[in-house]
């Protein structure tokens, strides 16, 4: 017989194969018992047969025996090739298709060649399957508790604090803060996450820190001190939080909103390319190439040309010279104290409401209709409550700039999505239509920007 091994074990503590290891030895042990010629060794290493993850080592099995480059298979135990009956049945096929001979080291024979021998192997399958739906019953039921309790339900170190899950690493922390405060100040996540990978900052298993993984660390609850169960905040965490929660609502707000602009591809090179708007449709403008320079246009329509750098170049010279104002630092009128408290103080009357209404329908006072329907208004309040709370924030997230000696020097020496965030808080850019003739000493050829048609209006001055 020319026999196929296939290894596997869940879960790999020492990372160092050992488990697949003896497995395999077993099985070549009982192979020659058998009299069987080892032409191949299959191995999956920690990965469980019932997470639904592709199984490599597995594959390649099916595919030697589909192929009859071997006609037995030895395992060293019948779980260690399933443990979900649907899987269970393409390998019954394909042995029966091809008379595949089947032992293992722990559960002996299997006979797959008659109806009772399938029937027997179905069971095996249909008892393992069992066994696991069942663990995972109680691991679920365990970390609901846990979760009731406020305690960490383990997993991998998360980004932010030690492995026990609860004690806080500062270094982490204040990354997390720093990056939460940057998404409120209109910064993009590419631009986050290429700083702190030169920054030498990775994800906790060792990874670098991109747009994506940014996104999920900083919408964990966690950060906030809060415990969530299946995507839904059920109480406060037993361990510190490393984000205050009013500005961890913000990101959560902002990074949800439909409206926010996203890019997988390369980041903006321009200040206001999405950010100005057309004077004749209101629709923004967009960057772009012609006859060897980048201009402005409109997006929905032939409206507005203007060349790039020199209108840039114009927005920088006024935001700086609004940023050198005396008052400069009570422009965003939205950062006042008094309204982020007024906000908040609203945030948490609105959260109490929603734990009334689930108080009342276990009483027995409401009913589900009616609970489903009050939730969803006061939700829906509660994430208009935490989009305005994000834009009070926002004034204190751009403090890098509006609290800088020299906030003008400041603006021109940030990175270019924080002069976009500056820019967006401070005042709206609108280019209206050019006027028709060019000045007096104009020569055909050389570049011409009628500057006077960009129309740039502070927000929060007069």
């Amino acid at each position: 017989m020319e026999a196929v091994i296939y290894v596997r074990i869940s879960r790999d503590r020492e990372g160092a194969g050992l488990g697949v290891d003896r497995q395999e030895a077993d099985c070549r042990e009982l192979a020659d018992r058998l009299g069987w010629n080892v032409v191949q060794v299959h191995s999956d290493n920690d990965l469980s047969a019932y997470s639904g993850k592709p199984r490599p080592g597995y594959r390649a099995m099916l595919e030697d025996l589909r192929h009859g480059r071997a006609n037995a298979v030895v395992a060293w135990h019948s779980d260690r090739l399933h443990r979900k009956v649907a899987e269970l049945e393409e390998f019954v096929a394909i042995c029966d298709e091809h008379k595949i001979a089947v032992q293992t080291v722990r559960s002996g024979s299997v006979d797959l060649a008659t109806a009772s021998g399938r029937m027997v192997a179905r069971m095996l399958g249909a008892a393992s399957q069992h066994e696991i739906d069942h663990a995972r019953e109680r691991m679920q039921r365990a970390k609901r508790q846990a979760a009731a309790a406020g305690k960490w339900r383990g997993g991998p170190r998360p980004f932010g604090y030690e492995a026990d899950g609860v004690t806080v690493r500062p270094s982490e922390a204040e990354v997390l803060l720093r990056a939460a405060r940057g998404i409120l100040a209109g910064r993009s996540l590419n631009a986050l996450a290429r700083e702190l990978n030169e920054a030498g900052i990775t994800t906790t298993r060792g990874s670098r820190v991109d747009g994506v993984n940014l996104r999920t660390m900083l919408l964990r609850p966690r950060n906030a001190g809060l415990i969530d169960e299946r995507g839904e905040i059920v109480g406060d965490a037993s361990w510190p939080a490393i984000i205050p929660e009013d500005i961890w609502r913000g990101v959560v707000a902002t990074l949800s909103d439909p409206t926010r602009t996203t890019t997988t591809g390369p980041e903006r090179r321009w200040l206001g390319s999405g950010l100005y708007r057309c004077g004749v449709c209101r629709g923004p403008l967009r960057a772009s190439k012609q006859k060897m320079r980048h201009a402005y246009r409109c997006t929905h329509g032939s409206h507005v040309t203007r060349d790039a750098i020199a209108v840039d170049e114009y927005v920088r010279q006024v935001v700086v010279g609004v940023l050198s104002r005396p008052d400069a630092a009570d422009l965003l009128a939205e950062s006042d104290d008094g309204l982020i408290e007024a906000l908040r103080a609203e945030s948490e009357s609105l959260r109490a409401r929603l734990s009334r209404f689930e108080a009342d329908y276990a009483e027995g006072a409401i009913s589900g209709r009616q609970l489903r329907a009050a939730t969803e208004r006061v939700e829906a309040d509660l994430e208009a409550v935490n989009a305005r709370l994000a834009g009070a924030l926002r004034g204190d997230a751009l403090g890098g700039v509006l609290g800088a000696a020299s906030p003008g020097e400041a603006f021109l020496v940030a990175p270019l999505d924080v002069q976009r965030a500056v820019l967006d808080a401070l005042a709206e850019v609108t280019i209206n239509k050019g006027r028709k003739g060019r000045p007096r000493g104009w020569k055909p050829g050389e570049p011409y920007v009628d500057l006077e048609t960009v129309e740039i209006k502070p927000r929060g001055i007069s």
